[in-house]
């Protein structure tokens, strides 16, 4: 018998699997409407336990194999690392941002984006338990490539980006 939570691990593992055999598929994103629900940006706290809303952040962003990390501005020490799924949505927007870029970014991204989170996970979260908490991203407002020495990504956004 598979419990609620295993389930749901098993659901965010194969989205993840997913996500990542089509990675390199770019695809320009759907035109949606714009969502005008206000959002609170968090920068210098982290939400209090989770109970599914979904909140902005900002952040920096890397992945690859065996590697989805997001690192949120404002993170308090021992949970600063967060294993990011991204949605279908989110990823066909991160892909289409990606090709607008002129030079492949090398040293992760800087994000600003809406999402929701999990509590803090006492066993570790994401690839080899190295994580402190899971991450659903749905939709990307803002992206840019870090600069190199892999800052910047808690600076304030321009306008430019996915809105």
């Amino acid at each position: 018998m598979i419990t609620r939570p295993l389930a749901l691990l098993a659901a965010v593992m194969a989205l993840t699997a997913c996500a990542r055999h089509h990675e390199d598929e770019l695809a320009p994103a759907p035109v949606a409407a714009r969502d005008t629900t206000p959002v609170r940006l968090v920068r210098d706290t982290l939400p209090p336990a989770v109970n599914g809303e979904e909140r902005e952040y900002q952040g920096a962003f890397s992945s690859g194999y065996e590697v989805s990390w997001f690192h949120p501005c404002g993170a308090p020490r021992g949970d600063s690392m967060w294993w990011v799924t991204l949605s279908e949505d989110a990823r066909l927007q991160r892909d289409s941002l990606l090709k607008l870029m002129p030079v492949r970014p090398r040293h992760g991204l800087a994000v600003r984006w809406r999402g929701t989170v999990s509590p803090k996970m006492p066993a570790g979260a994401g690839h080899m338990g190295q994580g402190s908490r899971y991450m659903l991203v749905t939709r990307i407002l803002s992206i840019r490539a870090l600069d190199d020495d892999g800052n910047g990504a808690c600076s304030p956004f321009s306008r430019v980006g996915a809105r």
